[in-house]
């Protein structure tokens, strides 16, 4: 049985969270060094599977690519991250050695009707102190032959 998710072509982007970009407080985010953040290879399929191809049925396409998509502050002032993740997985994420996890998640599609990965928002927490910040992130594919692959960035706070 396929792990198909259907999705409208007006539907793939269309919940994914607004970001502000700075706090009530005034506080301002980058990326530390302009970095896009450094992706970890994983291990297992050191060919590669492209989910591209996948029409939707059968087996779930392994994660190939995890990268940074958004970040800013949410509405409920907490700072939040927008990762975009090619293929079907569990994640084990991170922000500041503290374990978190994902509060909303959109599929996407490159062509066809099934998703061919997924938009994952963090929520983060409140950031009250200026500094640097690391978020951690590694997903687990769901099947045969599980592989893994990870993203991290550290995000540079400042009061302005």
């Amino acid at each position: 049985m396929g792990m198909g998710t259907m999705v409208s072509a007006a539907e793939k982007e269309s919940s994914i969270p607004e970001y502000s970009e700075t706090n009530d407080g005034g506080m301002t985010v980058n990326i530390a060094g302009d970095q896009e953040g450094t992706i970890v290879e994983g291990s297992g399929n050191e060919e590669g599977i492209n989910p591209l191809w996948w029409p939707g049925d059968g087996p779930a396409p392994q994660v190939t690519s995890i990268s940074l998509y958004k970040y800013g502050w949410l509405t409920n002032g907490n700072f939040g991250v927008t990762i975009k993740v090619y293929g079907y997985g569990s994640d084990t994420t991170t922000f500041d050695g503290r374990s978190i996890s994902w509060i909303h998640q959109e599929p996407f599609i490159i062509s066809g009707t099934g998703a061919d990965g997924f938009y994952y928002t963090y929520d983060c927490g409140p950031i009250t102190q200026a500094g640097s910040y690391r978020f951690n992130t590694t997903f687990r594919s769901t099947n045969f032959p599980n592989t893994t692959r990870s993203f991290s960035t550290v995000f540079t706070f400042s009061a302005n």
